[in-house]
């Protein structure tokens, strides 16, 4: 189960680092449009959805692990949101009085509105969104499965609780009832007169 959790622990991290890293070279060049269009998420959601992964992770080394994951993904958020600031717009008329130059102002112009950004067509949000759907299903797998589990050991401890408390006037009628096979095993010694 440890190999299982580092596994999908270690597939998370490099998902995410490979999904900053194709985001990083493509924010480099569309960072102002991005800035625009993106949707805005609040500390508090994020503090929230971190809280309840954290919550989720029993062991030390998951614990470790997600820390670490916040740390990059914080980075990447702080560095995407450096870079993605949107600039005030440039006031043409203004620079041509001031520098001088009008036609070198209107070619620096014309060469601005001349640029043409890529388009960036990633699809990391939904490989993204499919990941952690996969993870997610595989959890409340393993949640239902150790709540079964659950149930189980707690009814194995109360019948181990009663059977301690009858410890001392329990007899052998009382313990062939309840395992039958072993009364047929000891029938079949003292048919076959094996008393040890």
């Amino acid at each position: 189960r440890d190999a299982s959790h580092r596994n999908h622990t270690g597939e998370m991290l490099r998902h995410v680092a490979s999904r900053a890293v194709r985001q990083t070279r493509a924010l480099h060049t569309s960072a102002r449009a991005f800035a625009a269009d993106a949707p805005a998420v609040s500390l508090d959601d994020t503090a929230e959805a971190w809280a309840t992964v954290k919550a989720a992770v029993a062991t030390e080394e998951g614990q470790r692990a997600i820390a670490q994951l916040q740390k990059t993904m914080g980075d990447i958020r702080d560095e995407v949101g450096r870079d993605a600031k949107p600039v005030a717009p440039i006031d043409w008329a203004a620079l041509k009085a001031k520098s001088g130059f009008p036609a070198i102002v209107d070619q620096f112009k014309a060469g601005l509105e001349g640029v043409k950004y890529p388009a960036y067509d990633g699809n990391e949000v939904e490989e993204t969104k499919a990941t952690f759907k996969r993870l997610v299903a595989e959890a409340e797998k393993m949640v239902a499965e150790a709540a079964k589990r659950e149930a189980e050991i707690d009814a194995e401890l109360a019948s181990i609780a009663e059977d301690k408390k009858k410890l001392a006037t329990i007899t052998m009628d009382e313990v062939f009832e309840k395992e039958p096979e072993l009364k047929k095993e000891v029938d079949e010694r003292i048919r076959n007169d094996q008393w040890f």
